[in-house]
């Protein structure tokens, strides 16, 4: 954004400074492309018509330079003999620029100026301008600060200068923005730039607002039209000989596969002159415009000193279509030749190895004819020896019938075969499981329906009957476990009560035959009564601290046990209460599978069981049978839990539509949120 000057009602020195780096920056871009391109014309040798536009380094100059004690220079030199008079700087302004045209002098005795910028007429104050460019950090005050005794502070403002440096008058503030403006520029000159033109439609910052007068006085003092006209006058394409001939060598058989002239530039001339080279004709599709040197047609190009110049962009797209529409047939060019070169190769390799074959066969088979003839030395044990194993070795390196390109093609035919059948297999398998369910479905659908026209045949009162019956069980069903939402899986589910195995495992009916007896021999009976095993399964237990812990739940007739078993058949007790103190059950309303017992004088017991349903209905039954109470079911989504210490924490439950499981976490010391999703 080089439009960027500040026009205020009041200009500082801080405007001063933004609007003497746009000016750089305005000369750095006039330098890179006005100046740039048509003096690489004028270098090339071009007949080049010279396009005028305003250069503002006469207002740079203005600002900056010290010969024509320009505005900063003066600043500097007023700050260094202490002279910090406003209007005695304003008297020499315009002293000593009253005859430049980009100096404007003010009409009334006071501290204001004006500057005649490329983008307008600014007018400065310059009231503040020595406090903002005078340096008031003193050396006294540097040395007094570097003494301190606090160790920060001394970091802080060590001095690193050496003593010439220290006795020097420190810079001013117009003089280190210049120095970091020469830096900036210096960076930017070495790169090569793109710019990106930032238009203000309107100066109130409104929508759909253009200005026309705002707009053409930016794209007038940006220099786009002087641009604008470099570009139409000028070349859309300019590339050295040398790069060119190697992009489009293979349109012409002059240049291909090696130019035949003996200069580039006049190899450039034979290629763009090739019979049959040209730019198709816009209003005549049919019609070839032929490259022409120095012409009016769009099929225009130049030769310069170093580079060839194409004017219209459609020349160069014509020569890149040729050129992509080329490209196939050389790669088939190349294509054939290293073929060609493979083959050569091979076919060495190829008479090298029947030349070796045949000499030792040949030698062999000599062999065997004098022995025939019974020639002296023939039957030579050694020289026979050494014939033969030399067949041997060449017959096993050029006759192996591994090698063979039959062997090859079997073994690659099975490894496709084996591909084959690993995808019939995992198809096969797909479809079957697809069709076994299916098949459960039909067996349930016909279930249902033949109970349906079975109950449809009843007589009205058993109808009825049934009807209640049903009713009946779904009422006491949803009494204590209807307010819960059901995971679907678990709908159906049978209820097996030991999911570990006691008969297994021995250790189990070892802690529950232990609990029986005590309990036998204190209620006098002798020997106690073997107890039902109601439930006994792998859970999570939930601790003070929200750590889940994987225990073993084991509920009997009389009590429910707290087992921790890193080993599976080496349970351990760490905690047992009776079901007589059991008060009651909490859960939450979501389909989660976290379950707390309240326990009467003792802490809660929170785990996590995928059973929940079936561990309440045998809780439920037995409290009934063998206590003659109700079980207290609790459902909420904001449940108290007694933990060990007297914590007395809180568990939150959430639905979140966008999770397929649940997903527990820790709020804080005294809260987990467990996010259940779709189920």
């Amino acid at each position: 954004d080089i439009y960027g000057f500040e026009i205020f009602e009041v200009n500082a020195f801080e405007q001063l400074c933004i609007n003497y780096v746009n000016e750089k920056l305005q000369q750095l871009f006039i330098s890179q492309t006005l100046e740039s391109e048509q003096e690489g014309y004028r270098r090339e040798g071009l007949s080049w018509q010279n396009i005028k536009f305003f250069n503002n380094q006469v207002v740079c100059d203005l600002i900056e330079d010290p010969k024509q004690h320009g505005i900063f220079p003066l600043l500097d030199e007023q700050c260094a003999i202490a002279r910090l008079s406003d209007l005695e700087l304003i008297e020499r302004y315009n002293s000593e620029h009253s005859r430049n045209p980009h100096y404007i002098a003010s009409r009334v005795r006071g501290p204001n100026f004006g500057i005649l910028h490329y983008a307008g007429k600014v007018e400065y104050d310059v009231t503040l301008f020595f406090d903002a460019n005078v340096d008031t950090f003193f050396n006294d005050l540097q040395d007094g600060m570097e003494h301190s005794s606090n160790a920060f502070v001394r970091e802080v403002f060590l001095d690193t200068r050496s003593k010439e440096t220290k006795l020097k008058r420190p810079p001013s503030t117009s003089q280190q923005f210049r120095t970091q403006v020469a830096d900036l520029l210096k960076k930017l000159d070495g790169c090569n730039p793109h710019y990106i033109r930032c238009i203000k439609p309107n100066e109130h910052k409104q929508p759909l607002a253009v200005n026309k007068e705002l707009v053409a006085e930016q794209v007038r003092y940006l220099g786009l039209v002087e641009n604008l006209s470099v570009r139409r006058q000028g070349f859309c394409y300019s590339q050295p000989y040398a790069p060119f001939i190697k992009r489009y060598s293979f349109l012409s058989e002059s240049t291909w596969p090696a130019p035949a002239a003996h200069s580039s530039r006049k190899a450039a001339v034979d290629l763009l002159t090739t019979a049959g080279l040209g730019v198709r004709d816009p209003n005549n599709k049919n019609e070839l415009i032929p490259f022409e040197e120095d012409s009016q047609t769009l099929g225009c190009f130049s030769l310069g000193r170093n580079k060839i110049f194409l004017r219209h962009p459609q020349a160069l797209s014509a020569l890149e279509i040729l050129r992509e529409e080329r490209i196939p047939v050389i790669v088939n060019i190349i294509e054939n030749a290293w073929r060609r070169y493979k083959n050569r190769i091979a076919l060495n390799v190829f008479q090298a190895a029947s030349k070796q074959l045949f000499s030792s066969y040949d030698a062999v088979w000599k062999n065997c004819q004098d022995r025939r003839k019974r020639v002296p030395g023939a039957s030579n044990k050694e020289h026979v020896a050494k014939i033969y194993a030399n067949w041997e070795t060449v017959s096993a390196k050029l006759l192996n019938v591994n090698n063979s390109r039959l062997v090859k093609n079997l073994k690659t035919e099975e490894e496709l075969n084996s591909v084959v059948f690993m995808q019939s297999f995992v198809l096969a398998r797909t479809q079957r499981r697809e069709f076994l369910k299916l098949k459960r479905a039909q067996i349930v659908f016909s279930k249902r329906y033949r109970g349906l026209k079975t109950r449809k045949q009843l007589a009205n009162d058993m109808w009825r009957a049934c009807k209640v019956a049903l009713l009946g069980v779904r009422t006491e069903f949803e009494r204590y476990l209807g307010k819960k939402k059901r995971r679907r899986d678990s709908l159906d589910r049978s209820y097996q009560g030991d999911y570990i195995g006691v008969n297994k495992y021995p250790a189990y009916a070892s802690i529950l035959q232990a609990h029986t007896e005590g309990r036998g021999s204190k209620a006098g009976s002798g020997r106690g009564q073997k107890e039902k095993l109601l439930f006994l399964d792998t859970v999570e237990k939930v601790n003070e601290r929200w750590a889940h812990q994987t225990r073993v739940l084991m509920i009997s007739e009389s009590r429910v046990f707290n087992l921790k078993a890193d080993k599976i058949q080496q349970p351990k007790e760490r905690r047992v209460f009776e079901l007589a103190r059991l008060s009651g059950v909490a859960m939450s309303t979501q389909p989660d599978n976290y379950l707390i017992f309240r326990v009467k004088g003792e802490i809660d017991l929170m785990v996590q069981v995928s059973q929940k349903t079936e561990v309440v209905q045998a809780l439920r039954a037995r409290m009934q049978k063998g206590y003659g109470r109700e079980l207290a079911v609790e459902f909420s989504d904001e449940l108290d839990f007694y933990a060990a210490k007297g914590k007395q924490l809180k568990v939150k439950f959430a639905f979140d539509r966008s999770m397929k499981d649940s997903e527990w976490s820790k709020v804080d010391r005294h809260t987990m949120l467990v996010k259940v999703g779709i189920v």
